[in-house]
């Protein structure tokens, strides 16, 4: 009877060991949220742009929104996309510099983006260089 005990015991902790060690799942989009009347994409009062599909391959209008002081936003900004099950990675848009305020946010940015492959990516920005936030998309076929 201990033996059985033991091995039951064995098996869960296996169990629940092998659950710790598995790979979170990664979402697919960063959540979406509201900005007066308008439904952005990204990570609030940090960096996000207006929300619209991403198709493959298809160069869109992007509106970029940025929310800090002066000092955090200054200097180039750089949106490198990643594809997640690739590895593939592109220079997605670059600007010397941000623009004024907009929609309440503290600074914006128009942008022309495109992504080569559909399914998801990831657009890791940059503001003067230095990580500014990242941001998960689909993009359909």
């Amino acid at each position: 009877m201990k033996k059985v005990v033991w091995i039951v015991f064995f098996i869960i902790c296996a169990g629940c060991q092998a659950t710790e060690n598995e790979e979170p799942a990664v979402p697919t989009k960063t959540e979406e949220f509201e900005v007066g009347s308008y439904t952005m994409r990204g990570i609030p009062d940090k960096v996000a742009f207006i929300d619209a599909p991403w198709m493959e391959g298809a160069v869109q209008k992007f509106m970029w929104h940025f929310w800090g002081s002066e000092d955090e936003l200054t200097g180039p900004f750089k949106v490198t996309g990643t594809h997640i099950n690739t590895g593939e990675t592109v220079t997605v848009f670059e600007a010397a510099e941000i623009a004024g305020p907009v929609n309440g946010a503290d600074a914006s940015l128009p942008s022309n983006m495109s992504l080569p492959k559909s399914g998801d990516w990831k657009l890791q920005t940059s503001m003067d260089g230095e990580p500014f936030g990242t941001i998960l998309v689909e993009v359909k076929q």
